[in-house]
């Protein structure tokens, strides 16, 4: 038989301290690496809509490029600029996607520090936003007004009727040619 061991209520309380220090370590690792992935996520979303940017744009000049060709020759080419206005408004309807999609919401902002009772900071926290959403039942919060969002908004509206524009230009001039021949 081996000997039974009784440790003192002090090393007890040892213990514990050490292992809730190192939950609380890990806690805060946990905390600085979801921060970091959504940081680079943030990134990510940002180089991704600068790209879409640079494509809208692209495609406004391919647009004015397309009219200028048709104005300069005529429609003898008009069937192949429709199928170019086709791919450029399939180009343009991804790249609306891209800037129009909310942030990725992957993880929370803030991740809980509190080593006591979470269920009752949890509880503290759903109280309070209960108490401000019955505060006024019929006031909807408004979101946050994004500038940069706005403007890709007039961009893509700005484009998209300019590729509708040629667009309809270009079937009457196919119709025209049809209506020659």
């Amino acid at each position: 038989m081996q000997p039974i061991t009784i440790h003192s209520a002090s090393g007890f309380n040892d213990g514990t301290d050490s292992y809730l220090e190192l939950l609380q370590k890990q806690l805060e690792i946990a905390k600085k690496n979801a921060e970091a992935i959504d940081a680079l996520s943030r990134r990510a979303d940002q180089d991704q809509k600068a790209l879409a940017r640079e494509r809208v744009a692209e495609i406004k000049k391919q647009i004015d490029a397309l009219r200028r060709m048709l104005l300069l020759f005529g429609g003898k080419d008009a069937k192949a600029v429709l199928q170019q206005l086709k791919d450029l408004a399939s180009q343009l309807k991804q790249a609306a996607g891209i800037l129009k999609a909310a942030p990725d919401g992957g993880a929370p902002d803030t991740v809980a520090t509190d080593s006591g009772d979470g269920y009752a900071a949890y509880a503290e926290q759903q109280a309070s936003a209960d108490a401000e959403a019955n505060a006024n039942p019929f006031q909807m919060p408004l979101p946050p007004f994004d500038a940069q969002r706005a403007e890709d908004d007039k961009q893509i509206e700005f484009v998209a009727n300019a590729l509708k524009s040629l667009r309809s230009m270009t079937e009457r001039m196919v119709k025209q040619q049809e209506t020659q021949h």
